[in-house]
């Protein structure tokens, strides 16, 4: 389309003369590449009759090439004769004759040119207008006649017009002629202009005017004032004239014109001056200027015409704007002719012959066409621009001076679309210098963004640098054109560059940069020094601070993403983040810098950031890499992103809040402009602290995944293994999971984002959004969390716009600035600087505005229901907090904002508050809330929530005072409408009063109590009045609460009958503020009081509501409260029907007035006398109660005397008692007196005291927490006195005591032994400052007392000891036994010397321990210091050998009981004892077997018999000797351990512990890394030799013996977990590893199935599963074991899990082909070399048998299943006969019917199931011949299927003979035989069934295959030998078991020179050992003699064939890898591809 812009000629003109025209409007002579065209004067003169009918041919030949020859013959007559003869032919009806006499006329004519006939034309005119049907015929109108008529028709009437029009004009101006001449003039397409115009320049002109020539615009108007009627009838025609008036040469166009420009030419070239030229030809030349040649004429003459003085005409303006007009209406006619006007004027501009009103033409072209003719104009300074020369710097100047000459007045953007047009033309095509072309469009792009600044947008952004505001809409249209020019050069360099050609990539990269004007300043003006210097830099920043729109964005983000285009990733995201900055840098309200409608950006830029390993480098299979990012990139995009997201938040900024969690965190960061992470906005410690935790994780795991996959990356390329310290990737990759958890930001990421924050001011536009609100959302997820001083900022920094804030956040600036102010005062003013105080007055200032924005809000005239709730809900949320501060703020806010309402609108302050009177007075702190608050205007709007606000407040607050305003205020305005409203106002006042007692106890503190607290009283007693009034009006049956809220309701029902259901909190509340008392003046509490404790009536009845029980109305401790108070009635209610037991409670508390008191004593004496044995059970303390009472009646309470003398009665006489008396009769006169005796003198103890009394009244069982008994400390003084007096009396020698100390001993030891022994030890325990004492005077008596006694019976430790011993033998008396002790240890601590025997002391402490001797420890104490100087003489003395002896007492003794199995006997005999002795031995030695080795070894490892009991003290003294002992020490016990040679049998299981905590000591590990690396070689600690491995097996076994004498299980999981300590301990050693099997290998073959051969057998398949690599040959031993299928796990089972599984793949490409290939030979290896460990999966294998024949059977075959069946039965057949065990059987059964059912689905397929067939019936033969019973038991079983396959399949002989055998009778009696005859029937049947014949599976023989042999060693040639192996081959494809036959002559053949017997004899030789890989050992010589072969190709052959060989004989594959890698380096042979490929096969696939 655009190259048919710019057509050089109209399309009427022929092709010929098109190109003429082009060449014709070419540019200047200068410009190279352009045709010229010679000048028209060259062309030689032709007459113009002539030349007329030469173009009338050529134009014809031209238009249809296709038209023939005339057919018609001319007939010439005479001219006379003319219309004769026509008429004549035509009365006759003779067409031909006509058409032949009309053309021999139009040939008459031609012939005579010069001089015409007049008559003939004449007549040919007549006949024309008379009869104008004959020229319609076929024949006259073809091309020749018919243009051979018409020349000499045209010489009758146009030759005569111009010969008229050139001379006088006589007819061609008569108006009589003018339709005639209007006719021809038709032919000219000629728009004549009016009458007017060409008079104008006759009157008063001479002959030589000019101005009948200049071209009229068609618009231009007529002239109004008519200078004659005759140019006015002229002008207006009328319709009969414009009827006649019709185009006449409409056919013969193209002939006039040619004949017109001749005559034309003709003229103007004719020898006269230039500049001269007469009037009548410039009049026919204004006639025929329809003619564009003639306007070029013209137009070439018309300068030198104007110059001539005689035809300048005077006004010269006038002359060009009529030419201009001309210019418009030449525009107008055609739409090509804008293209050639534009490319014609620019042409001649830059041509030596420059018009100089080229520049006004082109503007008023572009006046004419705005939006093409930039097009246009683009398009030819492109045309310039392709050229060879380099245009450049002239289309700069050209295109400067354009846009100045049009004054700016051209749209710049269509323009600039223009120059990125992609064009089709040839020319651009075949283009020399593209690279070039698409570099200078790119500068002339960026000159044209500049030459849009204008002197108004220059104007503009001066201002705007100056701070003004004006012109901006200029400036902001030039600022959006720039942006719009942007976004079309960046779609020019995505789509249409590339296809142009294709640029080095820095010039590319210039490209982008240049357009978008980040490119360096001097790029811009190097070519001409434009701009000028003064204007430079202001040009350049005015066209870069612009917006950047979205499609520039994202086509940058494309084009990053692109890997054909050369901006790579890191440049494209530079480039954005760039212009993203700089465009948000020109934020402005009235403009949209950075608009983006599309989520899609996001997603743009994170994938810029994604890391993409190299391409050449291959993977794992199945590893997946992890998604990662480039962290410069990835931490450069959240940034970028932010600043999208803050410009953009109703899309992005949503997006981002809610789907990317790291870039809302950067959001929270900018708006609360705290940079911290976890930011500030998560006030949760503990979601801080799992954040971190989280992210700690996250980066661990990170790291873990790059190592990982850069180690992938690095065993792909360079082999080098990676680490941390070696890691390239690590520092520059991250996880790229956008939507997962936020990670931490680097450090200059966050000072990145805050410079951001500052100055683009991200978070105040983020903070301005409402929709999304992302600030509201902050503020309500901190609530009153804790303080946000950036709110204070951010209010601040909002100058005027406090409207664009939500309300929460004012409210919290308001809380700020309050707090702000208390904390620092006012008292400072004096310090402050002059700053301070500006920015002080500043905040003052903005809290006024901001207080007066929320006063507004509630009190305005705008104030609306929201914004009332939303103010006030923030403030009420706050006074429930839990902190002090939060809650002050709170209050002082709402005082803030609704203190001034009462006076806002024109409120006096004198106004008369009667409602307000009483309380508010009062609370003077909380007006705000009792007057302001429901003064606001929608105060019932908020009325519901304040109420809701304030009962949770009274809950959490904790100032008296504000609870009291909160308690007034829900009086009198809390919401009680709804009955659950009133409910949860009750409960919630309730709580108050019940639970928060000490809030109670402050308000209603008779010592403070004031007018507020009765105000307070008032309040509550109106709530429950009001709420006990409506809920006693309920109806019974109404639910008032919820079925889940009942539990703690009562149903009331009042004797008067009414009812009632409430919370029983409620009802304890009111109680309660009755027993306060009555207010002054209120009737509430009357009215209450009468409800509840009605005078004279019973009170009201409670009954639960969920059980209907009877409730308990009045507890205990509400009682109390009641007979507190000072209520008569409450107490007297208090008082009914109480027991006994609460009688002496409430008695004996604090605080009970006098009246009360006396009420209490009264009815004491009334329960007395009522019941007096069950209150005198009740009396713990009867002493103490009467004093109670006496001090009762000091106080002045009457009453009680019953009471006190039922206490005095049963206490005993007291010394005093006339005093007692006394104090009775006169208490009030006595009762001090006798306190103060008592307090100062002691009392005196005396043998009638009852001590067990004075013990318990010291130490109460029952003491009352409330208070202290004063006598405590007298009566312990008392006792402490007569005890310290007795002990010093028997320290003297004085034997006559009182007893009170034995007596004491006796009572305390009886309470001790009593049911009450617990609660007295715990009062002793609490009352410690009394027992201390006493006990230690208890225990010196016992002491002093027992020694003296002892010593007079003892002279010397031995006697002591022989005493001892007799008393523990014969006597048992244990006081005896205790004394005599004691006796000895004072003996000894006296410094007696111990010469005992041993025996003596060691059968004297066994007694102590049997008798739990409290003096044992003591004994031992003394003993052991008195033992160092008798060692020597007796060694047996040692204090170590004396407690080892003890302990392994419990070793020599047997259970008494059998029923003491559960506990050992050392636990009977020992006791307590044990653990004192174990305590002993430690202390004495620390390593506990260094001492004394024997006795020590027997005590840690002796093992008497196989069914003792284990010491439970054996492993805490294991553990001492592991952690305490020295390694020489250690050492020594190992090797003792395991000794060979060893007398005594140690315990097995705690040696194999001792030797596992070895291992495992922690002081191996001191000094080493804590932390485990990821890959860590196992260390191994202790090393032991095979002999010591031998011993640590035996005790492995033994240890296993003892268990499988329970269950054989138990001894299988004890081996378990016993190997891998033996594994451990054994280093991996192949040598000591194959002794210890050898030795379980004897000793099973020794001990046969007994237990201790089952225990070795366990062992050996223990270890076998765990080190299979170890034992590669493996024992045969254990090839009859079972129990393998369930051991634990094996070391191989997960690399046989992926053979099994690659075996079962059913794709169908080649790579999967192959691996099953391999699989299939690594299991057929495994099935040979280690059955046992393959066998383990046999019932995977018939599960992957499954669910494979319901396909049809070409399915079947194409998707590789029958290849698993036939792979699967191959396996099985050998794993023959091991298999066929009883223990495989249900695994075999499922195989062998998964194939039946193969076989029967597919049976009208067996010729295809032959070879399976035959397998499968030789797999059943074999397997009747090892396991007849089960192979009949199945067969029978699955008989009918096999019939029904061998019925349906005549030919399968080999089933049929199976089957044969079937149809004997059923053998399952045999399973119900006894056990010999079972044995007799399984030999029966295996040996009589004759099921196959025999022949059929008859193995081939020697014999067979002689002939074969022969031929091989008798062939002489090479082709006889390759026919005897193509002979083999064929047969063992069948029977490949041949193959063993030949192996001999096949390995010497593997080795032939000849290329194809050795690579046949390598198939075949491989061929038998994939039938059979046992034998692959067999080739293994052959194999290396062929690689080390000095014949390059047999070397060749075997490395072809080395990956196959190594994977079947994979037990010497080091040995061959190893060879043929010698083979690469000294043989010159490239090895690596081969070896690398069989490791790949061994390492993926198999191997051991």
């Amino acid at each position: 389309a655009a190259g048919s812009l710019l057509k050089p000629a109209p399309a009427g003109l022929p092709s010929e003369r098109k190109r003429d025209a082009a060449a014709a409007l070419a540019g200047p002579p200068g410009l190279g590449g352009l045709a010229k065209r010679p000048k028209l004067a060259s062309t030689p003169p032709l007459s113009a009759l002539g030349r007329l009918a030469e173009a009338a041919v050529a134009e014809k030949r031209a238009i249809s090439p296709s038209i023939k020859e005339p057919s018609v013959i001319p007939i010439e007559v005479g001219p006379t004769v003319l219309l004769e003869e026509i008429e004549a032919a035509e009365a006759e009806g003779n067409d031909d004759r006509i058409e032949g006499v009309l053309c021999g006329a139009v040939k008459q004519l031609k012939m005579n040119r010069a001089k015409p006939d007049t008559t003939l034309y004449l007549s040919l005119m007549y006949l024309a207008k008379i009869k104008p049907n004959i020229f319609a015929t076929e024949g006259v109108i073809e091309v020749r006649a018919v243009m051979r008529w018409f020349v000499a028709l045209l010489s009758c009437d146009l030759p005569v017009y111009i010969e008229d029009s050139l001379g006088e004009r006589i007819w061609v101006d008569s108006p009589h002629c003018k339709t005639f001449v209007d006719n021809i003039q038709t032919a000219f397409n000629t728009k004549m202009p009016p009458k007017s115009m060409l008079l104008h320049g006759e009157v008063g002109r001479s002959s030589g005017d000019l101005s009948a020539g200049s071209s009229p615009h068609p618009s231009m108007t007529e002239e109004e004032d008519s200078q004659s009627e005759l140019l006015i009838a002229e002008e207006k025609m009328s319709p009969e004239q414009e009827g006649q008036l019709m185009p006449r040469y409409d056919d013969l166009a193209e002939s006039v014109e040619e004949y017109v420009l001749d005559m034309l030419r003709d003229q103007l070239n004719r020898r006269q001056p230039m500049d001269n030229v007469s009037r009548n030809l410039l009049r026919l030349l204004t006639a025929t200027c329809g003619y564009k040649e003639v306007r070029q004429m013209a137009v070439q003459r018309l300068e030198m015409w104007l110059q001539n003085p005689k035809v300048r005409i005077e006004n010269e303006p006038f002359l060009l704007n009529h030419y201009m007009l001309c210019v418009r209406e030449l525009l107008n006619a055609h739409r090509d002719n804008l293209g050639t006007t534009i490319k014609f004027v620019i042409f001649n501009e830059l041509s030596n012959a420059r018009n100089p009103n080229n520049m006004q033409i082109l503007y008023t072209v572009l006046q004419h066409s705005s939006e093409q003719a930039p097009k246009y104009l683009a398009m030819v300074f492109q045309d310039l621009l392709t050229t060879k020369d380099d245009y450049l710097r002239a289309s700069r100047a050209l295109l400067r001076e354009i846009i100045k000459q049009t004054k700016h007045e051209i749209n710049f953007q269509a323009f600039c679309l223009g120059l990125m047009q992609e064009r089709k033309e040839a020319q651009y095509a075949e283009m020399e210098f593209k690279e070039r072309f698409v570099i200078h469009i790119t500068d002339l792009l960026a000159v044209s963004m500049m030459l849009g600044i204008t002197a108004q947008v220059k104007e503009a952004g001066i201002a705007w640098d100056k701070g003004e505001k004006k012109n901006l809409e200029v400036l902001r249209s030039f600022q959006n054109q720039i942006a719009a020019i942007q976004r079309d050069a960046v779609w020019w360099l995505h789509t249409v560059v590339p296809s142009i050609s294709k640029l080095a990539p820095k010039d590319y990269v210039h490209c982008l940069h240049k357009v978008l004007f980040t490119e360096q300043p001097e790029t811009y003006y190097k070519w001409d020094n434009w701009p000028p210097e003064s204007d430079r830099n202001f040009f350049l920043r005015l066209c870069s601070e612009v917006p950047i729109l979205e499609d520039t964005l994202m086509r940058i983000l494309v084009i990053g993403l692109s890997r054909d285009l050369p901006l790579g990733p890191a440049d494209a995201m530079e480039l954005a983040d760039h212009l993203v900055k700089r465009a948000a840098a020109v934020q402005a309200d009235d403009v949209e810098v950075l608009r983006v409608e599309r989520i899609q950006l996001i997603d743009a830029v994170l994938n810029l950031c994604t890391y993409h390993h190299p391409e050449n480098i291959q993977l794992p299979p199945g590893y997946q890499p992890p998604n990662l990012a480039i962290s410069t990139l990835y931490w450069k995009a959240w940034p970028l992103l932010l600043v999208v997201a803050a410009f953009n938040p109703e899309n992005i900024g949503l997006a981002a809040w809610e789907e990317y969690p790291s870039l809302k965190m950067l959001m929270e960061m900018v708006m609360t402009n705290n940079y911290s992470y976890p930011q500030c906005t998560l006030t949760d410690e503990e979601t801080r602290t799992e954040m971190i935790n989280r992210e700690l994780q996250i980066s661990q795991r990170e790291k873990q995944e790059i190592l990982a996959f850069e180690g992938h990356l690095a065993a792909a390329s360079t082999k080098q293994t990676i680490t941390e310290s070696s890691s390239l990737l690590l520092s520059q990759l991250t996880s790229l999971d956008p939507q997962g958890p936020p990670r931490r930001p680097p450090p200059h990421v966050l000072e990145q984002v805050k410079s951001l924050n500052q100055s683009l001011r991200l978070g105040h536009l983020l903070c301005r959004s409402r929709h999304p609100d992302f600030l509201l959302n902050i503020i309500q997820r901190q609530a009153s969390s804790q303080s946000m001083p950036w709110l204070a900022d951010l209010v601040q920094s909002s100058e005027g716009s406090l409207d664009v804030l939500p309300v929460q956040c004012l409210c919290e600036f308001l809380l700020h600035d309050a707090a702000d102010e208390s904390t620092s005062g006012e008292e400072e003013e004096e310090g402050e600087s002059k700053e301070q105080r500006a920015k002080k007055r500043q905040r003052q200032q903005k809290q006024r505005q901001l207080l007066g924005r929320l006063q507004d809000l509630l009190l305005g005239p705008k104030a609306d229901e929201q914004t009332t709730c939303e103010v006030l809900d923030y403030f009420l949320r706050r006074l429930s907090s839990s902190q002090v501060a939060s809650r002050v703020l709170a209050m002082k806010g709402l005082s803030l904002v609704l203190s001034e309402g009462g006076l806002r609108d024109g409120e006096e302050k004198d106004h008369p508050m009667e409602e307000d009177s009483g309380d508010s007075e009062l609370l003077q702190g909380y007006q705000w809330l009792l007057r302001d608050l429901p003064r606001l205007p929608l105060f019932d709007s908020v009325r519901a929530t304040t109420a809701l606000a304030l009962q949770q407040a009274i809950h959490m607050e904790t100032d008296p005072q504000t609870i009291s305003a909160y308690l007034v205020y829900l009086s009198q305005h809390a919401p009680v409408e709804e009955q659950g409203q009133h409910n949860d106002l009750a409960l919630d006042v309730a709580r108050l009063i019940v639970e928060r007692s000490t809030i109670m106890s402050h308000l209603f503190s008779k010592l403070s109590y004031c007018a507020e607290s009765d105000a307070v009283l008032v309040a509550l007693l109106s709530i429950f009045s009001r709420y006990i009034k409506r809920m006693r009006q309920s109806k019974e049956g109404e639910e008032v609460y919820s079925w889940s809220e009942s539990q703690d309701q009562v149903f009331l029902r009042w004797t008067s009958g009414e009812t009632a259901t409430m919370h029983i909190l409620v009802v304890h509340a009111m109680v309660i503020l009755l027993t306060l008392g009555p207010p002054q003046g209120d009737g509430d509490f009357y009215t209450l009081l009468d409800i509840w404790f009605p005078e004279k009536k019973p009170l009201p009845t409670a009954f639960l509501v969920d059980t209907s029980e009877e409730a308990l109305l009045l507890p205990d401790w509400l009682k109390l409260r009641m007979i507190r108070s000072e209520v008569p009635r409450l107490v007297d209610a208090a008082l009914q029907d109480l027991e006994p037991q609460q009688l002496l409670l409430f008695v004996q508390s604090f605080g009970i007035p006098v009246s009360s008191m006396s009420k209490l004593l009264q009815y004491l004496d009334q329960a007395v006398s009522h019941d007096p044995q069950t209150l005198e059970q009740n009396i713990m303390d009867k002493n103490y109660m009467a004093h109670l009472v006496e001090v009762q009646h000091e106080r002045g309470a009457t009453g009680g005397q019953t009471f006190h003398s039922l206490l005095t009665a049963s206490l005993p006489a007291r010394r005093d008692s006339a005093e007692t008396a006394r104090s009775k009769s006169s208490p009030e006169n006595n009762q001090g007196q006798s306190r103060i005796r008592t307090l100062s003198q002691v009392r005196v103890l005396g043998p009638e005291d009852d001590l067990a009394g004075i013990f318990l009244q010291l130490f109460p069982l029952n003491p009352d927490p409330r208070w202290q008994n004063s006598n405590l400390r007298p009566l312990a003084l008392a006792l402490q006195q007569a005890l310290g007096q007795e002990l010093a009396r028997i320290r003297q020698g004085n034997t006559q005591v009182t007893g009170i100390t034995a007596r004491l001993l006796q009572a305390v030891a009886a309470l001790i032994n009593s049911p009450h022994s617990g609660a007295l030890v715990m009062a002793m325990h609490r009352n410690h400052f009394i027992s201390c004492p006493l006990m230690r005077q208890l225990y010196q008596y016992q002491v002093s007392s027992t020694g003296r006694e002892s010593l007079h019976r003892i002279s010397d430790v031995r006697g002591g000891f022989l005493h001892l011993t007799e008393a523990l033998t014969f006597r048992r008396d244990l006081d005896l036994i205790s004394s005599t002790v004691r006796a000895i240890i004072a003996t000894l601590k006296s410094g007696e010397k111990c010469n005992v025997e041993p025996e003596l002391i060691s059968k004297a402490l066994q007694g102590l321990i049997e008798t739990h001797s409290p003096y044992l420890e003591e004994l031992l104490t003394v003993l052991f210091s008195a033992t160092v100087e008798t060692t020597a003489r007796f060694p047996a003395m040692k204090p170590i050998a004396v407690v080892s002896s003890l302990l392994l007492q419990d070793k020599e003794e047997t259970p008494v009981k059998k029923e003491l199995d559960s506990c050992s006997t050392e636990a009977a005999w020992l006791g307590p004892s044990s653990g004192l002795l174990n305590d002993w031995l430690e202390m004495l030695d620390p390593e506990v077997i260094s001492s004394c080795p024997d006795l020590q070894q027997k005590l840690l490892f002796s093992w008497n018999k196989a069914g003792s009991q284990v010491p439970s003290f054996r492993p805490y003294l294991l553990a001492l000797l592991t952690h305490q002992s020295s390694w020489t020490t250690l050492h020594q016990c190992i090797r003792l351990l395991l000794c060979r040679n060893r007398e005594q049998r140690f315990d097995p299981t705690a040696s194999l512990d001792f030797l596992w905590a070895c291992i495992h000591i922690p002081r191996i590990w001191q000094g080493r890394d804590q932390r485990t690396p990821q890959k860590r070689r196992e260390e191994f600690v202790l090393h032991l030799k095979a002999s010591e491995l031998i011993s640590m097996v035996e005790l492995i076994l033994a240890e296993a013996e003892t268990r499988y004498q329970n269950t054989e299980e138990a001894s299988c999981t004890l081996i378990q977990s016993r190997l891998p300590l033996l594994l451990s301990c054994s280093h991996g050693d192949l040598e000591s590893i194959k002794k210890v099997t050898e030795y379980l290998t004897s000793c099973i073959q020794q001990w046969g199935s007994s237990s201790v051969g089952k225990c070795c057998q366990d062992l050996l398949l223990q270890m076998y599963l765990q080190l299979p690599e170890q034992l590669v040959s493996m024992p045969e031993v254990l090839l009859s074991s079972e129990g393998a299928r369930d051991s634990s796990t094996c070391k191989l089972d997960a690399l046989v899990h992926r053979f099994i599984n690659l075996l079962a793949d059913t794709s169908d490409s080649k790579s999967s082909e192959s691996r099953v290939w391999d699989a299939n030979m690594a299991c057929r290896k495994l099935a040979v070399a280690h059955p046992i460990l393959l066998l383990r999966h046999l019932p995977m294998i018939a599960a992957l048998l499954h669910g494979r024949v319901h396909l049809n059977f070409q399915e079947f075959r194409q998707q590789n299943h029958l290849t698993f069946f036939i792979h699967i039965l191959g396996i099985l057949e050998l794993l023959q006969p091991q298999v066929f065990q009883n223990e495989h059987q249900a695994a075999l059964w499922d195989c062998l019917l998964s194939f039946i059912r193969l076989l029967l689905n597919y049976r009208k397929s067996s010729r295809h199931l032959a070879a399976f067939i035959s397998k499968f019936v030789q797999f059943i033969q074999k397997y009747i011949t090892c396991n007849a019973q089960a192979a009949v038991s199945f067969l029978q079983k699955h008989s009918d299927p096999l019939h029904d396959l061998s019925s349906d399949n005549s030919d399968l002989a080999m089933l049929k003979s199976l089957l044969a055998g079937l149809s004997l009778p059923s053998r399952c009696g045999i399973l119900d035989r006894g056990s010999e005859e079972e044995k007799d029937g399984e030999s029966e049947s295996a040996g009589s069934l004759p099921l196959v014949n025999v022949s059929l599976f008859t193995p081939l023989t020697p014999t067979e295959m002689a002939p074969y042999m022969k031929r091989l060693s008798r062939g002489q040639t090479v082709e006889d030998i390759l026919e005897v192996l193509t002979d083999i081959d064929e047969m063992s494809r069948r029977r490949p078991e041949i193959l063993s036959f030949f192996s001999t002559n096949l390995q010497k053949l593997m080795s032939s020179s000849e290329e194809s017997c050795r690579n046949l004899a390598f198939s075949l030789a491989l061929r038998s050992i994939q039938n059979n890989p046992s034998i692959a050992a067999d080739f293994l010589p052959t194999f290396m003699y062929c690689l080390g072969s000095r014949d390059f190709e047999v070397v060749q052959t075997a490395l072809r064939n080395l990956p196959e060989y190594t994977l079947l004989c994979q037990e010497h594959a080091a040995v061959l890898l190893h060879r043929a890698f010698l083979v690469g380096m000294y043989g010159q042979i490239d090895t690596s591809s081969q070896i690398s490929e069989a490791l790949k096969v061994l390492h993926m696939e198999a191997t051991i």
